[in-house]
C-alpha cells in the first residue's frame, strides 16, 4: 500500500510540474469569476445595491469585504467539483485503456486497494494545489482572520475532495471495464456541471430543475456549499457537527459502493 501511495504521489508532483500552466489558469478564472459575481451588477445598479441584496440572500448585514470573501470562497467548491470528477475518472480510464499499464499494476497489487488510493490521494494533493490562490486574497481582506478562515476552508474542501474521488470512482469503473465508452471525459465534462448547478452556485437553488437537484443531492456538494456561505459570512458555527455527520455518511455510501465495483472489475480483469 505504502509503495502504492509513493508511485501516486510521485505521478501527482511530475504532473503538476509538467502541467503548472493548467493550474495558473485554473486559479485566474476563479478570480475573475468571483470579481464578476460581486462588481459586474454593480455595474448595472451600484456596489450599495449589490451588497445589500446579497445580504438579504445570505440572511447577514455584509460589507464589500465580507461579499467578495463569499464569492472568493465559492470559486473554491468550483474548482473542486470540476478537478476532482474529471481527474479520478480520466485518470483510471486512461490507465487502464490508454496506456495499458494495467497488467503492471495487477502484478504489484489488487485492484481494490489501487482504486481506492486513487480515489483518495489524487483529491487529497490536488485540492490545495487548486485552491492555494485563496490564501493571500483572505489574508490581505481579513487578515489572520482571514488565513484562518482559509485554513477551516481548505479543511472542508479536502474532505469533500476525497469524498468526490469516491464517488467519481463509481461512474469510472463501469466506464472503464464494463463498457465500450471511448471518450468518458464528455460523461465527465456533463456530470460536473449538473452538480455545480443542482447546489445553486450559478442561480438560486429555487429556480434549478428537479433533476439537477437530484443529482447534486447524491454527492456533499450541497451541504459543503451551506457550510462555506456560513463559515464565510459569520464565522465558525456549529453547523459543522452536521457537515460532517453528512460527510461520514457519503463516505461510507461510497466506499461500499466502490469497493464492490472494485471487486466486480478486478475479477473481470483478471479472467481476461
Amino acid at each position: 500500500m505504502l509503495n502504492i501511495a509513493k508511485a501516486i504521489v510521485y505521478r501527482e508532483i511530475s504532473w503538476f510540474k509538467r502541467f503548472l500552466p493548467d493550474y495558473v489558469v485554473s486559479w485566474i478564472l476563479p478570480l475573475a469569476f468571483s470579481l464578476g459575481v460581486v462588481f459586474l451588477p454593480a455595474t448595472l445598479s451600484s456596489p450599495t445595491a449589490v451588497i445589500k441584496n446579497m445580504s438579504i440572500l445570505f440572511g447577514v448585514e455584509m460589507d464589500l469585504k465580507t461579499a467578495y470573501s463569499i464569492a472568493l470562497i465559492l470559486t473554491g467548491i468550483i474548482n473542486v467539483v470540476a478537478m476532482t470528477v474529471n481527474d479520478v475518472m480520466q485518470t483510471l480510464f486512461t490507465e487502464f485503456r490508454f496506456m495499458e499499464v494495467g497488467s503492471m499494476i495487477l502484478e504489484a497489487t489488487s485492484l481494490v486497494k489501487y482504486i481506492a488510493l486513487n480515489a483518495i490521494l489524487r483529491p487529497l494533493l490536488m485540492t490545495p494545489l487548486a485552491t492555494v490562490y485563496m490564501a493571500p486574497l483572505l489574508l490581505y481582506l481579513n487578515g489572520i482572520d482571514g488565513f484562518t478562515e482559509f485554513l477551516i476552508v481548505e479543511a472542508i474542501l479536502v474532505l469533500t475532495s476525497v469524498v468526490l474521488g469516491l464517488y467519481a470512482t463509481i461512474f469510472a469503473i463501469p466506464l472503464t471495464f464494463h463498457t465500450s465508452v471511448s471518450r468518458p471525459w464528455t460523461i465527465a465534462n456533463i456530470l460536473a456541471p449538473a452538480i455545480l448547478a443542482g447546489t445553486g452556485i450559478y442561480i438560486p437553488v429555487e429556480l434549478v430543475p428537479l433533476a439537477l437537484r437530484l443529482i447534486a443531492l447524491t454527492t456533499p456538494v450541497p451541504e459543503t456549499c451551506k457550510v462555506l456561505y456560513v463559515i464565510a459570512s459569520k464565522g465558525f458555527s456549529q453547523v459543522l457537527l452536521t457537515f460532517g455527520a453528512v460527510l461520514a455518511f457519503f463516505t461510507t455510501l461510497y466506499i461500499a459502493f466502490s469497493g464492490l465495483l472494485s471487486k466486480s472489475a478486478e475479477i473481470r480483469v483478471r479472467r481476461g
